[in-house]
């Protein structure tokens, strides 16, 4: 009988399934990447192995999966196999992926259904962007007196090259500063991600499900990744 696959493998072979392209990523030394991009899986690990075989530092290309609705999961022999083994992905009838949609909490209005040459699968839209406000008419100049702009605030540019070298050193990152009040509702999912990390359980990290349509779970998904590419890096210089 073969092995259960484990959740977030079963939910990363959704994503790859989905994914509407692939961005390929290898290491090269002192922040350095070599990147590329392929419309298909295997068209992506086409691409991985020649990057691994021109630049030959014995890494292995990093490959992503990215779906229109802006979700992404890292393509792993894990995963690979649960695309291969996984019964919950292709449906023999439209009915059917529409169900299984539902059955995973997505709203009707999200769901769309796909055929494929094996079956039909389904994907979530993600939410609709608002309709844009009527504009108001702007009052005049002499009725309202001109104020002072504020002064910008100058942003910290980060290095997510450096971090990302960091990591593969087995460098834990800091997390994101979530102190502003539009990350609120955020914090309990990263203090969670904080936590994950620190134990260095790799397998719940990549379980926890992140939706990056904004920039705090955008932030979050950055984060999740260079922990797990951190802790992995240390369980092989342990091995």
């Amino acid at each position: 009988m073969p092995a259960k696959l484990h959740p977030a493998d079963e939910a990363a072979a959704r994503i790859i399934a989905r994914a509407q392209r692939f961005e390929i990523a290898l290491f090269q030394g002192q922040g350095r990447y070599a990147k590329a991009e392929a419309p298909t899986l295997p068209q992506a690990r086409e691409v991985a192995a020649r990057l691994e075989a021109q630049i030959a530092n014995g890494k292995r290309a990093m490959i992503y999966a990215l779906t229109p609705e802006g979700r992404s999961a890292l393509v792993t022999d894990a995963t690979q196999t649960a695309m291969e083994t996984s019964e919950m992905q292709i449906y023999t009838k439209k009915f059917n992926a529409r169900r299984a949609a539902q059955r995973a909490g997505i709203p009707d209005d999200r769901i769309e259904v796909l055929r494929t040459p094996k079956g039909y699968i389904w994907r979530d839209t993600g939410p609709k962007a608002p309709a844009p406000a009527e504009a108001k008419a702007a009052p005049s100049a002499e009725a309202v007196p001109t104020a002072p702009k504020p002064a910008a605030v100058k942003r910290k540019r980060i290095d997510y090259d450096k971090l990302e070298a960091e990591a593969h050193k087995g460098h834990l990152p800091e997390p994101p500063d979530f102190s502003a009040p539009t990350h609120a509702r955020f914090r309990n999912k990263l203090a969670k991600l904080i936590e994950l990390a620190g134990a260095g359980d790799i397998v719940a990290l990549r379980a926890v499900e992140i939706n990056p349509v904004s920039s705090s779970p955008k932030a979050m998904a950055r984060y999740r990744d260079l922990c797990v590419i951190a802790l992995e890096a240390r369980a092989e210089a342990a091995a």
